[in-house]
């Protein structure tokens, strides 16, 4: 299944869940802190290509794709 925007945000979430309750060896809690900031550098970009298509649209109003 494609990564979306909101699958990311979700699994950011658990993850900050997880890392938050402290039950997880310090290992894990390294695996979870780098799957994070993958997902944190997709949502980041996915957000960067919003406001650039944001930015279009609002240069050519009568342009509909």
């Amino acid at each position: 299944m494609k990564q979306t925007f909101e699958s990311a945000m979700a699994r950011l979430e658990e993850i900050s869940e997880i890392l938050a309750e402290n039950n997880v060896t310090l290992d894990e809690s390294l695996k979870l802190y780098a799957e994070g900031v993958k997902l944190l550098k997709f949502c980041n970009s996915k957000l960067e290509q919003a406001q650039i298509k944001i930015r279009d649209i609002e240069g050519n109003p009568l342009e509909v794709e």
